[in-house]
């Protein structure tokens, strides 16, 4: 852990000195740590976030899945904790960009995540409720490079977050603090493998990738079989440059380990956004959908069985001024199994719904007020409803 942190800094002090252009500070900075540093790329960027909250859940009083104490969030993935101050989390991104030319270039990007945030999303696969502030997570890690063929083919090869959803794992990158009901119960998080990009035109673009199976680092099935899985996107984008439509997919033969599926799953993922002319950029809407199957696979009980899901979730966000600004999300989920909230064999529906107000009051400073209402049938959460408030405040460089 140290020389990971002071190999962090350390390229946090040569990226300020190198902007500065001071060759020689940056020589005597490497020479005071007692490093050595055989050269000195150009281009590379560090930048991240600090991100912290206070949550307060107002749960319905009961039991759920016949349980003594069920969790206070079971729709939720991150904001889980109840009466508590948050370390969500300090990202840490360094990236060599691919340049707009299109000529043979070649670059990486890697994203660490610490905290909150980090300790869900690796304890997530194996339902364990740990939720550490000291946890660390490799988000992303590719290796990036171009062939100048047609208007460019761009490549990654590593570890890259998901090209489904309209929501993102960077709560402040989000319209909302919390993440929806899509985004945590209906598509995969990253994927291990391989990733081709190509731009048509100014309209068209283009994705397809090979990877290590369903929200897999690596391809880890039951009997410990290995399978990969096919993801792609196509995106249109109008010639008015203020909307556009995504349409994506993931194919995984090995399954889904979130519903302990040993068959196949098949999600489609489509999400569009419209920033309209006469609202002079202050409002935006959007549409988040998905369609979703994983069969055979046998729930806790034993029986074998299909599971298909499907919701949608609509987004409204008015900046009223520099300052100030409103965000609105209405969610709806069916999971014909239940499987996907973490329930036995019992067909569920869920609604939710969330409003965040946004105060861009200080530079590079984001604080956020939310309140959110979840509904649920068949004790998905502690009762059937629960009403949340949050603070957020977040730190961006």
């Amino acid at each position: 852990m140290k020389a990971l942190l002071k190999g962090l800094c350390v390229a946090a002090l040569a990226a300020s000195v190198a902007y500065a252009g001071d060759e020689k500070d940056l020589k005597k900075v490497i020479e005071d740590q007692g490093i050595y540093v055989e050269t000195a790329q150009k281009g590379i960027v560090l930048s991240g976030y600090v991100d912290t909250s206070y949550t307060y859940q107002f749960a319905s009083k009961g039991t759920a899945n016949g349980t003594a104490n069920p969790g206070e969030a079971n729709l939720r993935q991150f904001d889980t904790k109840n009466n508590s101050f948050n370390v969500n989390a300090f990202k840490l991104a360094l990236e060599k960009a691919l340049p707009d030319k299109n000529e043979y270039a070649a670059g990486f990007r890697a994203d660490l995540i610490f905290g909150q945030d980090a300790s869900t999303v690796k304890n997530s696969a194996t339902n364990n409720t740990a939720n550490s502030a000291s946890d660390i997570w490799l988000e992303q890690a590719y290796a990036q490079f171009r062939l100048p063929v047609g208007n460019g083919l761009d490549f990654k090869f590593g570890k890259f977050v998901t090209l489904l959803g309209y929501e993102v794992i960077e709560s402040p990158a989000n319209l909302n603090f919390s993440r929806g009901l899509l985004f945590t119960n209906a598509i995969p998080l990253t994927h291990t493998g391989a990733l081709a990009s190509y731009k048509f035109n100014d309209s068209w673009d283009a994705q397809l990738g090979v990877v290590n199976g369903w929200n897999n680092d690596e391809s880890t099935v039951s009997g410990g079989d290995s399978s990969m899985a096919v993801t792609g996107r196509v995106n249109y984008t109008f010639a008015g440059k203020n909307a556009n439509i995504a349409n994506s997919f993931i194919y995984s033969p090995n399954g889904d380990t979130q519903i302990g599926s040993s068959g196949e799953v098949f999600v489609w993922d489509m999400w569009a956004q419209w920033a309209p002319k006469f609202a002079n950029d202050k409002l935006l809407l959007a549409i988040n959908t998905d369609l979703g199957n994983g069969s055979p696979y046998t729930n806790v009980n034993g029986a074998t069985n299909n599971d298909t899901f499907y919701g949608v979730a609509l987004y409204q966000k008015y900046q009223f001024t520099k300052v100030f600004s409103l965000a609105a999300r209405e969610e709806y989920m069916h999971d014909s199994d239940g499987q996907k909230f973490g329930l036995a064999g019992t067909q569920t529906n869920a609604w939710s719904f969330t409003a965040t107000a946004g105060f861009n009051i200080w530079e590079n400073l984001l604080t956020r007020l939310e309140y959110r209402y979840d509904l649920a049938e068949a004790d998905t959460i502690n009762g059937t409803d629960q009403h949340q408030i949050a603070v957020n405040v977040v730190y961006t460089f």
